[in-house]
């Protein structure tokens, strides 16, 4: 049995300390924060749950396998649609009703919708598997939200014995294990870094996280101009916001701005629905090769 060292307790390190587990090894986790879950992780404001942007689960895809796997009772899912996301001055991101531009879409010869695609399935990395799951009903927003998947994850490992320890950076890796920034050395025979950092230059974007008390898109599940996309989680899971809107926002360039001036544009009046807020300036969200920083979105 070997004794296995894993850092980072995002969603990738939970997935990679199970399926280790799994394998008869003996696994430890240490995480340099007070809290789990990485860029997968929410806040609780008044009955809602706001992450880091809109995150959508592949149904069928490694997390779900692992959660489903792992769970008594199956996560609540309710997919995207994507004959319900608009492009601003362009029209439906799928338009079934007009054969000519849905042919144009498979065929590769409507770059603003393929656009539109890679930021809705993988905030604007070109990630097919996502992409063909999005057109087909296959991206899902979580009814518990990202927290819920990390919180089955922790339970599981807690129940089988494996310790995550919070608050323990690890500053080097060497033989026979790594050292904490203490100077304590914790035994390994091996270590698997999970902690997203980026391997040379990093992606990074902007995300708000709004709930507002009406509806004003409508029933739309989300719109899109350019590099800033809005999903409204509480339209496609109306478990997340009943008779309100869950406003998960992202902008892969132009910042929290970009973000607010589409809102200004087509959301009149935002502000003053606010109920709960959570926006990040700047999230990594791949590294050079890229790869997703936590490992699964």
């Amino acid at each position: 049995m070997k004794r296995i060292l894993i850092v980072g307790a995002g969603i990738k390190g939970l997935v990679t300390a199970v399926r280790k587990h799994l394998d008869n090894n003996h696994v430890i986790i240490m995480e340099k924060r007070k809290q789990i879950g990485g860029r997968g992780t929410s806040n609780a404001s008044h009955g809602f749950q706001l992450e880091h942007g809109p995150h959508l689960l592949l149904k069928g895809g490694k997390l779900h396998k692992m959660v489903s796997k792992v769970s008594k009772v199956k996560p609540s899912l309710r997919p995207i649609r994507p004959q319900k996301i608009k492009i601003i001055d362009h029209g439906i991101l799928y338009p079934i009703n007009n054969p000519k531009q849905l042919l144009n879409l498979k065929m590769g010869k409507d770059p603003v919708r393929e656009k539109a695609l890679r930021l809705i399935s993988g905030w604007g990395l070109d990630l097919p598997e996502r992409k063909k799951a999005l057109l087909k009903g296959n991206l899902c927003v979580v009814g518990e939200g990202w927290a819920g998947l990390i919180g089955r994850l922790a339970s599981t490992l807690e129940e089988v014995g494996v310790p995550i320890q919070t608050g323990a950076e690890i500053t080097e890796i060497i033989e026979g294990g790594a050292l904490l920034s203490s100077g304590v050395k914790v035994k390994a025979d091996e270590v698997i870094m999970c902690d997203g950092k980026p391997e040379g230059a990093a992606i990074k974007v902007a995300t708000l996280d709004i709930v507002l008390d009406n509806q004003p898109l409508s029933g739309l599940h989300g719109l899109v101009k350019e590099d800033v996309a809005i999903i409204d989680l509480a339209a496609i899971h109306t478990g997340k916001a009943p008779g309100m809107s869950h406003l998960s926002c992202i902008a892969l360039k132009g910042g929290l701005s970009a973000i607010e001036d589409l809102l200004d544009q087509r959301v009149s009046g935002w502000r003053s629905h606010i109920l709960v807020k959570r926006e990040n300036k700047s999230i990594t969200l791949t590294d050079s090769s890229e790869t997703l920083s936590d490992g699964i979105l």
